[in-house]
């Protein structure tokens, strides 16, 4: 029995706005591909200890692409953390899961931020039970 045409339609049209949703979650991944340098940063521990990275002489590299991510990190020039895995979001949600890190993973290894793109500038939060608990600014350094 052929689909009535108002039937038709509606699903044109949910397949449309399926597919919309779909691009513009990946286009607002897509935009965060390439390298980023760490400009500053700043976490809060489980006793509300606040630690500034620019302070504890803190920097990073990290790299995204198709799906995957890598960073390392030092400390006054010496290696501090590294870790690597896969990310996914959409326009202002960022989810990196390590899959190997040089550190014990939290939160089921898995780490949600809210961020916002700006240019080259890529800031990421980091939020628990309604308190910030991380903060980064990263700079683009290449595509």
């Amino acid at each position: 029995m052929p689909m009535p045409p108002i039937l038709r339609l509606m699903t044109m049209t949910l397949l449309c706005a399926a597919a919309t949703a779909t691009a513009s979650a990946a286009t607002g991944l897509a935009r965060l591909q390439g390298a980023w340098q760490l400009q500053s940063g700043e976490s809060v521990d489980g006793d509300g200890v606040r630690t500034d990275y620019a302070r504890h002489g803190l920097a990073g590299t990290k790299v995204l692409a198709d799906g995957r991510f890598a960073f390392t990190s030092t400390r006054n020039g010496a290696f501090w953390a590294a870790g690597s895995g896969t990310y996914e979001g959409d326009a202002t949600r960022y989810l990196e899961r390590p899959l190997m890190a040089s550190y014990p993973l939290e939160n089921g290894g898995s780490y949600e931020f809210r961020y916002t793109l700006e240019g080259d500038t890529w800031t990421l939060e980091r939020w628990e039970g309604g308190r910030r608990v991380e903060r980064e600014v990263w700079t683009r350094v290449g595509r």
